[in-house]
């Protein structure tokens, strides 16, 4: 029988927090699936580890490691490693994007002065 903590507690909590969050982002229509989907994993991840503590000792096994606590960083740092990336690539598309509105931008001021002049 798996033995339950404070820890277990707090984490099946943010897992739940990054689901509804992810939802609710989506649901607004502020950001694309991408993000759901990635705070999804994320989030679910957390409630299956809150839920199922003992599991990651298979996963401790199958990558050769003799500590649970270990394997269970390799997969945070992997997680986090795709999370990271993601969120830069987010980041310069934001970039590019708002790089274009302000050349759109400088060439309708441009313009709207152009057509006061005359």
């Amino acid at each position: 029988m798996a033995e339950y903590t404070l820890v277990n507690l707090m984490t099946f909590v943010v897992g739940l927090g990054l689901l509804f969050n992810g939802y609710y982002i989506v649901r607004r229509g502020r950001e694309d699936i991408a993000l759901f989907v990635l705070s999804a994993i994320v989030g679910l991840g957390l409630v299956f580890v809150a839920l199922v503590p003992n599991a990651f000792q298979g996963i401790a096994t199958l990558l050769g490691l003799e500590w649970q606590a270990r394997a269970i960083l390799v997969i945070s740092n992997l997680v986090l490693f795709v999370v990271v990336t993601y969120l830069f690539n987010r980041i310069g598309k934001l970039y590019d994007q708002q790089s274009r509105l302000n050349e759109e931008l400088s060439l309708l001021k441009n313009d709207l002065e152009e057509q006061r002049d005359d």
